[in-house]
């Protein structure tokens, strides 16, 4: 496999985590560079970079890929800045790893002839430094110029990951799904939460319970996919059910009644799709929902 010399410009989490694993995957880090000479120092504990400094273009300049992993605001002001002090080689590839932004936001040096792209791993990054290759087996994005596409199919192969190409155009879509999956999953639990404290169950344990039944339903959807992971209530064409959760909720939890009808909304042509109801029920649920 091609091997690189790279640089990394924000030596947060994810950052130190990619310089972690591609270093041991044979690749040298040429530089490292962030805000402050501390976390630059943290994180050079892990990767021994042969150049450290707080200024971007002066750890780039002996890299045949660049990864600007800072903050969102961050990546088009740095990159301004590498190309600003030529702080980079005739034949260099640069990356960012945001999830919403696309490869246009490198337009200082694509405009300069360097080829540019972005790779985004989906997986959140706790700490600095995880335990064994947190980029194994999960699905990286990669978009941008044919060059920077193809280098970076080696690179989430080397990172022993998984490779989703994507349309420039299409970022934003992207992330927006990844936002719903892993943001908004929680504010789906929050939800059954406060339904179970209402319910009378030990806010302790109130989403505990649910546990093994989020566990199941996740397990299901990988084995059997949607729409024939879905059960329960809206899936049965149980309007009866369905009406007792609507009132109760409105008796007990009114700040909460829009989402669940807005959830129950697009659940029921799910339900449809495993065309086990009649036209008549899924019209009455959708009455239910979409009803005041």
């Amino acid at each position: 496999m091609q091997k690189f010399k790279f640089a990394i410009i924000g030596c947060g989490r994810l950052g130190t985590n990619l310089a972690i694993c591609l270093k041991s995957e044979g690749h040298t880090p040429v530089g490292i560079s962030a805000k402050r000479m501390e976390s630059i120092q943290e994180s050079n504990h892990w990767i021994h970079a042969k150049t450290v400094d707080i200024c971007p273009w002066n750890v780039t300049q002996k890299a045949d890929v660049v990864f600007i992993t800072t903050p969102d605001d961050s990546i088009e002001q740095t990159c301004r800045q590498i190309i600003n002090h030529n702080g980079l080689n005739q034949d260099a590839i640069v990356y960012h790893c945001s999830g919403s932004l696309s490869s246009e936001i490198l337009s200082a040096a694509s405009n300069e002839g360097f080829s540019v792209g972005s790779l985004h791993p989906l997986q959140s990054f706790p700490v600095k430094r995880l335990d064994g290759n947190p980029f194994e087996n999960i699905y990286i994005s990669v978009e941008g110029s044919p060059k920077a596409i193809a280098l970076g199919k080696i690179i989430v192969k080397s990172l022993r990951a998984r490779l989703t190409e994507i349309s420039t155009k299409g970022k934003k879509m992207y992330h927006a799904a990844a936002v719903v999956a892993s943001n908004y999953l929680v504010t789906l639990l929050e939800l059954s939460r406060q339904l179970n404290i209402t319910a009378g169950i030990s806010e302790d344990i109130a989403l505990t319970v649910l546990t093994p039944l989020i566990q199941g339903t996740l397990n299901n959807i990988e084995k059997q996919g949607i729409p024939h992971a879905l059960t329960g209530p809206i899936a049965r064409g149980d309007i009866q059910t369905v009406q007792d959760h609507i009132t109760s909720i409105k008796q007990s939890l009114p700040g909460y009644l829009a989402l669940y009808k807005t959830l129950g909304k697009y659940t029921v042509p799910i339900a449809k799709a495993q065309q086990n109801i009649s036209d008549e029920t899924l019209l009455a649920l959708q009455d239910e929902f979409y009803g005041k």
